[in-house]
């Protein structure tokens, strides 16, 4: 008998999501293909939790999702056997990894009233400003902005003092981390540190089983998921630079980019491995 199991953890904006409408039309006979064959769809994002429970519900995902850039976990509090169990509304076991997003908001004032650096943070912006630069609508940006444990900002000063902003929040234990439209600020955890974890814990649940990770991703904030995933797919992208992946052994890119690129690669995947 085949013990294979597949495990697919993705990125959402520039990845799955559409980088302009935010759709995952052309993704959808990928994303019919994972639910045929029961492989986990792990939404691993640097968008909110609010933000991707929306999302999970728009699309029938049950499966755990990683939000802030694998700064916060979550998981359905019945998905693992040693997890409680609830017969009322949908809830999650969650866990924030390193300072709260108040914390971390804190050592952001310090740092520009000191320095006099120019950014605006999600803290600083209405839900219209934040739907500006983002293209979501209020709704959504009003999600955008429930914050756990970091800070998406767009950064208006120069390169050099981005630079020495960088050590600033090195000696704070914060950490800054280039997405796909904002830097994000936090203070632990990533990406590959999520994918690890999960994992974890699916082979504990499944010791007889093999699994292959499958991760999906256009952005630098990505690389940490793309190194430690057992086949790694870099999304191209139409929008910014692509990351340095030379690094990544057995990097299959895309040729399509967003949700049609998505769409081929795990495709593709799941036929080989499968």
């Amino acid at each position: 008998m085949n013990n294979t199991r597949l495990i697919v953890f993705t990125d959402l904006d520039g990845s799955l999501l559409d980088h302009e409408s935010y759709t995952t039309e052309p993704a959808n006979e990928a994303l019919a293909l994972l639910k045929t064959h029961g492989i986990p769809l792990i939404f691993n994002t640097s968008k909110t939790r609010a933000e991707t429970i929306a999302l999970r519900e728009q699309l029938n995902n049950e499966d755990p999702f990683a939000t802030e850039n694998g700064s916060c976990l979550s998981v359905p509090e019945h998905y693992f056997s040693n997890a409680p169990n609830s017969s009322s509304e949908p809830a999650f076991q969650t866990t924030v990894f390193g300072s709260l997003y108040s914390q971390v908001r804190q050592a952001l004032r310090q740092i520009r009233e000191e320095y006099g650096f120019e950014f605006a943070g999600f803290s600083d912006m209405t839900a219209n400003e934040v739907s500006a630069c983002t293209g979501l609508d209020l709704e959504e940006a009003e999600r955008a902005r429930e914050r756990d444990c970091s800070e998406p900002l767009i950064w208006n000063d120069s390169d050099d003092n981005l630079i020495l902003f960088q050590r600033l929040l090195d000696a704070r234990g914060l950490y800054l981390t280039q997405g796909g439209r904002f830097h994000h600020v936090a203070s632990a955890g990533n990406k590959g540190l999520a994918v690890q974890w999960l994992k974890d814990h699916f082979q504990a649940e499944n010791p007889d089983c093999n699994f292959i990770t499958i991760g999906l991703g256009d952005g630098t904030n990505d690389l940490p998921m793309l190194e430690v995933v057992d086949k790694p797919v870099l999304i191209r992208s139409d929008h910014g630079h692509a990351p340095k992946c030379s690094h990544i052994k057995n990097l299959l890119t895309t040729s399509a980019p967003g949700p049609a690129g998505w769409n081929e690669a795990v495709i593709k995947l799941v036929h080989e491995l499968l």
